[in-house]
């Protein structure tokens, strides 16, 4: 940029003062605009102008410092629960990556035990369908007792037996 401005941007500029409380010298209509120009820069009420830039300036730089306080303000609480959660969250992924190894562990001894059960259950199987025939037959044979008889031989075997043992028992 160069230090000169043409007229129409100082009339613009002049506009604009005026527009927003700001009255500019004759002197300062010009083809130059420097420091001493800006000083005799007065406010609607004569108050120089450069002190209500000063007072402008001061504002912004407050509320600057009030913006750099607050970011680092800001920054300082994510750094602290950054140092506080990030320990806790990898001790959790640690914890969780010891419980899923354990799991995958217990799936596969189930899944070993599973296999297991299921070979039993056919060779259960297997033994049940081979001796079928030989336990209808032991059925069938159980079935075929006479227990009636059984029992009328088991009393007359009693009776004959009986007499002998009380005989046999009087020697002892």
């Amino acid at each position: 940029m160069s230090d000169s401005v043409n007229e129409k941007d100082v009339k613009q500029g002049a506009e604009d003062a005026v527009n927003t409380g700001v009255e500019v010298n004759a002197a300062n209509v010009g083809n130059d605009i420097n420091a001493d120009s800006v000083a005799n820069v007065t406010n609607a009420d004569g108050s120089p102008a450069l002190d209500m830039l000063v007072k402008i300036g001061k504002k912004q730089l407050f509320l600057q410092r009030i913006t750099t306080l607050a970011t680092v303000g800001i920054f300082v609480v994510v750094l602290v629960t950054m140092l506080v959660l990030v320990p806790k969250v990898t001790m959790t992924l640690t914890n969780i990556d010891k419980m899923v190894a354990d799991a995958s562990s217990s799936v596969e001894n189930i899944n070993a035990m599973v296999a297991e059960m299921t070979d039993a259950s056919k060779n259960l199987n297997q033994l049940v369908n081979d001796n079928t025939e030989p336990l209808t037959q032991a059925v069938n044979n159980m079935a075929g007792i006479d227990f009636e008889g059984l029992n009328k031989a088991i009393t007359d075997l009693q009776a004959t037996v009986g007499p002998m043992a009380q005989f046999f028992g009087r020697f002892k």
